[in-house]
């Protein structure tokens, strides 16, 4: 079994990447979904669902909820050194891929996507990118096994990338 974990910050284009592990027959587990629902349940924003999980919960609430079972997987949105612990105490041994792009080309992603949590002024942004470093996404960058600068490239220079961390594992 083969466990990719994504980070990075938001906008920093997590998800595509993930897609590319998936093409590539990863299963896909992600972070978000089980703060989306973890909000809608509580009837709250998921910026403030993220906090409030691992409040109630402790660090490694969300990691633990995502239940990765046997087979290559992908796991999209990793947060903190403690969620890479608690998937890596559940399935062995995680490869960490951190994907970086520039503030700017995070924000006019984010802006673009227009995901209901999505920030729509600088303000917002600069909020939202703050609880994620609150939530210790940094501190991922000096644990990742491979970086990837996601600036300015096209898919298909992603998905090359994609193939050679896929030999790599």
């Amino acid at each position: 079994m083969r466990v990719v974990g994504i980070a990075g910050l938001p906008g920093s284009g997590k998800s595509l990447v993930a897609s590319l592990f998936v093409k590539r027959g990863f299963a896909l587990y992600t972070m978000g979904d089980i703060i989306r629902s973890y909000a809608k349940a509580k009837g709250i924003t998921p910026d403030e669902a993220a906090i409030l999980i691992r409040l109630e919960r402790g660090s490694r609430a969300v990691a633990a909820g995502l239940g990765v079972r046997g087979g290559d997987a992908v796991i999209d949105g990793l947060r903190s050194l403690d969620e890479v612990s608690t998937i890596e105490d559940a399935a062995g041994r995680l490869f960490l891929v951190f994907i970086a792009a520039s503030r700017r080309t995070r924000l006019r992603r984010l802006v673009e996507r227009g995901r209901l949590d999505d920030p729509s002024t600088l303000a917002q942004f600069a909020m939202r990118e703050y609880r994620e470093l609150k939530l210790g996404v940094a501190d991922l960058l000096s644990r990742a096994d491979y970086i990837l600068v996601n600036e300015n490239k096209s898919v298909e220079e992603l998905d090359s990338e994609v193939e050679a961390i896929v030999k790599m594992l």
